[in-house]
């Protein structure tokens, strides 16, 4: 029996339910968040409880920088500490570069410290950043305007050249409303990896997720993935613009069950204004890739 009514976090006037990023650690889901005033942790034990959750603010916007906007902030557990990568608006406007809180601390519920922008990455306009881990090497993937990149992280807070251009908008369905390919998300099942995207416009209905699948041999070499021609998880007749997604796992009847967390409407044409939070377990067919099936309440 489904526990959960979506959205599973209302819209909100402060607009915190866009882009959402939950991390699963020890007992806790971890919703990771911004509004105008600072970035924001919210804990609870159970993924659907997260609107009503205890919650503290991790970092105070503006800051001493002078740094507002902290788009799409997610959290990542690295060699035994945390950190937030988040793109404020940094330097006049529209100017967002990724930035890198850091909490050395076991438990990441508490104050991060501000390491500045992150090395490697001061003067690129740069958002939606993600960090994927593939055979003992790391790597961050980030959107520039309408183009995806990745590069390899010499550190948590560092990444060196060459940046590698991973995908921009080719197929019909992620050029139906502005070109864009953002909100990298990387899920695995059997071994296989994939990178999840968001396609089209994030203030349209149209919003929705693609997925670009890895194939083996080096993971920078862009011949060796397959991006599918079609959208994985769309709108319906009620449910407007789902996309930008995290992924994590729910405990059900002693089995581990990958959830996706994603923003949606229910009005369409609300754009930012109209997002909430809304979770989903996906699953998988028989070559191991993701079937989302449809957004639903």
């Amino acid at each position: 029996m489904k526990k959960y009514q979506n959205p599973i976090i209302k819209c909100q006037r402060d607009n915190h339910t866009g882009d959402p990023h939950v991390t699963r650690y020890k007992d806790y889901y971890y919703h990771c968040y911004y509004i105008n005033d600072g970035v924001y942790l919210a804990r609870a034990k159970k993924l659907w409880e997260l609107e009503d959750a205890e919650r503290v603010k991790v970092h105070s916007i503006p800051d001493d920088m002078g740094y507002t906007e902290w788009y799409a902030p997610e959290l990542h557990h690295i060699d035994g500490a945390w950190y937030i990568y988040a793109s404020p608006l940094v330097d006049g406007d529209d100017f967002h570069t990724m930035c890198v809180l850091e909490r050395k601390d076991e438990d990441p519920f508490g104050k991060f410290e501000s390491l500045g922008k992150m090395k490697g990455l001061e003067d690129e306009w740069s958002i939606d950043g993600t960090v994927l881990e593939h055979e003992g090497e790391r790597w961050f993937i980030w959107t520039k305007c309408t183009e995806m990149f990745m590069a390899k992280m010499t550190s948590p807070t560092s990444v060196e050249k060459p940046f590698i251009s991973v995908m921009k908008p080719e197929f019909e369905f992620e050029t139906k409303d502005n070109l864009v390919n953002e909100g990298p998300a990387i899920i695995t099942h059997n071994g296989k990896l994939h990178l999840v995207f968001s396609a089209n416009d994030s203030k349209r209905d149209e919003y929705c997720l693609g997925v670009m699948t890895y194939n083996g041999g080096g993971i920078s070499d862009m011949k060796n993935w397959t991006k599918h021609p079609y959208a994985f998880f769309e709108k319906t007749e009620d449910i407007f613009g789902p996309g930008h997604c995290s992924f994590t796992t729910v405990t059900e009847n002693g089995r581990e069950v990958d959830y996706v967390v994603y923003h949606a409407n229910l009005e369409s044409g609300s754009g930012w204004t109209g997002r909430s939070v809304w979770i989903k377990p996906i699953d998988w067919d028989e070559n191991d890739m993701p079937v989302f099936g449809k957004p639903e309440r």
